[in-house]
Formats: C-alpha cells, sequence, structure tokens
C-alpha cells in the first residue's frame, strides 16, 4: 500500500468539509425538532448568547454571513418573541438586539446539550489533535476567507 503525502492527505480533508457540513446541518436539524428554531435561527441565538446583546452588522461580521440572512433571521426571531429590539446609543436608527428570556432559555439548553455531546466524542482524541483540528480549520478559514475578501476588492 502507497503511503499518501501529507499535501494530499490534507486535501482530501478539506474535501470531507462538504459533506460534513451536510450531515452537522442535518444532526443540527435534527436536535432542534420541537423547538421552532430553525438551524439559521440557531446560530443568530448562539451568537448573541456569547455577544450579549449587538446590531445586526456585528452579527453579521460575527458569523461571517451575508446582511440579507442576518436580517431575515433577526426579523423571524423578534416576530416570534425570540429577540428584544434595544436602542442603539452610537446610532439612533440602527437598533441592538438581545435573547428574550425564553431564548436565552432553549439556546442555552441546546448548547448545554451540545456540550455534553461534545465532551464524551472529545475523548477519542488527545489534547493536541484537537488543537491540531482547529489551528488547521482556523487557518484554511482565514485562508479561504482573504481569497473572497481579494476577490470583492477586484470587483469593486
Amino acid at each position: 500500500m502507497t503511503a499518501i503525502s501529507l499535501t494530499d492527505q490534507l486535501y482530501a480533508g478539506i474535501q470531507l468539509t462538504r459533506p460534513l457540513l451536510r450531515n452537522i446541518t442535518a444532526r443540527v436539524e435534527y436536535d432542534l425538532a420541537g423547538t421552532g428554531i430553525t438551524v439559521g435561527q440557531r446560530a443568530i441565538l448562539e451568537a448573541l448568547l456569547s455577544m450579549g446583546e449587538a446590531s445586526a452588522p456585528q452579527i453579521t461580521a460575527h458569523l461571517d454571513v451575508s446582511r440579507q440572512f442576518v436580517g431575515r433571521e433577526i426579523k423571524a426571531l423578534h416576530e416570534d418573541g425570540k429577540l428584544e429590539r434595544v436602542e442603539n446609543p452610537r446610532h439612533r436608527a440602527s437598533k441592538r438586539y438581545r435573547l428574550s428570556q425564553e431564548a436565552r432559555a432553549i439556546i442555552t439548553a441546546i448548547r448545554s446539550r451540545e456540550a455534553c455531546e461534545i465532551a464524551a466524542f472529545s475523548k477519542r482524541f488527545s489534547a493536541e489533535e484537537i488543537q491540531g483540528f482547529y489551528k488547521i480549520l482556523s487557518t484554511l478559514n482565514r485562508e479561504f476567507s482573504q481569497i473572497q475578501i481579494r476577490q470583492n476588492n477586484e470587483n469593486i
């Protein structure tokens, strides 16, 4: 059997991200069944759980997603009573959002369950493996996002 080069292993790992993202999304959808929360809304709730209170542009930057996506999800969550809209001391026209008590309870329960599952899963790996995994994914994300930034700047 021929040993696969590190470059080929890295490339194969990158190729796994597409099915991995589909599988993660499917699992999150399954776990959210009955909560009334979508995968996209979950992302917004989790962001606000860590940020406390934020404007739509701040949430957009935090999640590295489109303004349109954040706008749609915020609107739906606000209409459903999951988000509270508060004055933005920096910009009168721009509002800030924070979790309602109900939404905080929902996302806290979701994160608590996930943390237990991830803690159990993490026992399969050494600290060095997990740190390496995080380092590679962070670097890949940063490098690929730089490509997008360069392309956007070229189109201006």
